[in-house]
């Protein structure tokens, strides 16, 4: 494993969409503080700005970093520098996961102190853990297709299917007792269920991401 050389990827890519993930941190921020203010209007068109923002920055980088990359050719250049796939898949996944993640972080981190300052209901920080957590696991899965597929209509058709998806979890989500009746509650209600929801998630963002690293290792080729 070539640690310096899969340095020097990660930081090629951050080079790369840095001022994307301060364009997208500053949306997201705007967004959830559109949230917080005191109209209904404001509330909904923020938390679709949240969402669109999240789910944004997440298809853009996904795609744009590994299928694009791919389109316009700067495999040739990769494949001359002294890596094998396994270094190259590694900086992928976890370095375009860990970058999406600085964003991702920024504008979750500002979700839960906006919710704890303003006047909304306590009871919305698992939902919204949740969800953000959901989304997480989407860029994984949608980055492990986009290297593993090397397909750009394929990493688009899924892009809009787990899109999709996110709707019928937020919707599953706020079906379930334990986190559907205390969403309007003045005091953040954590229980096993919510714990056990956020520690799959978790699960499934580390085994996808180890997955795609093992299956594309073994195909020891780029494309």
């Amino acid at each position: 494993m070539n640690i310096p050389m899969i340095k020097a990827l990660v930081k090629k890519d951050w080079m790369l969409y840095r001022r994307y993930i301060v364009a997208y941190s500053v949306l997201g921020i705007a967004a959830t503080f559109l949230m917080i203010a005191p109209s209904v209007v404001a509330y909904y068109i923020g938390q679709v700005l949240l969402v669109t923002v999240l789910i944004g920055a997440s298809a853009h980088i996904s795609i744009s970093s590994v299928v694009t990359e791919k389109k316009e050719d700067q495999l040739s250049f990769i494949m001359g520098l002294p890596l094998n796939v396994t270094d190259y898949v590694i900086s992928k996944t976890l370095g375009v996961l860990a970058i999406y993640s600085v964003c991702w972080v920024v504008i979750v981190a500002t979700l839960v102190f906006a919710i704890d300052i303003s006047g909304l209901s306590d009871g919305l920080l698992p939902m919204a853990i949740v969800c953000s957590l959901e989304i997480l696991v989407a860029t994984a899965l949608l980055l492990s297709i986009g290297i593993l597929s090397g397909s750009e209509p394929i990493t688009i058709v899924s892009m809009v299917v787990l899109n999709l998806f996110f709707n019928v979890f937020l919707f599953s989500m706020a079906r379930i007792p334990d986190i559907g009746n205390n969403l309007w509650g003045d005091v953040a209600v954590f229980s096993p269920t919510v714990f056990k929801i956020i520690a799959v998630e978790i699960v499934l963002i580390v085994s996808i991401t180890l997955g795609t690293i093992g299956i594309k290792s073994r195909q020891q080729c780029f494309m």
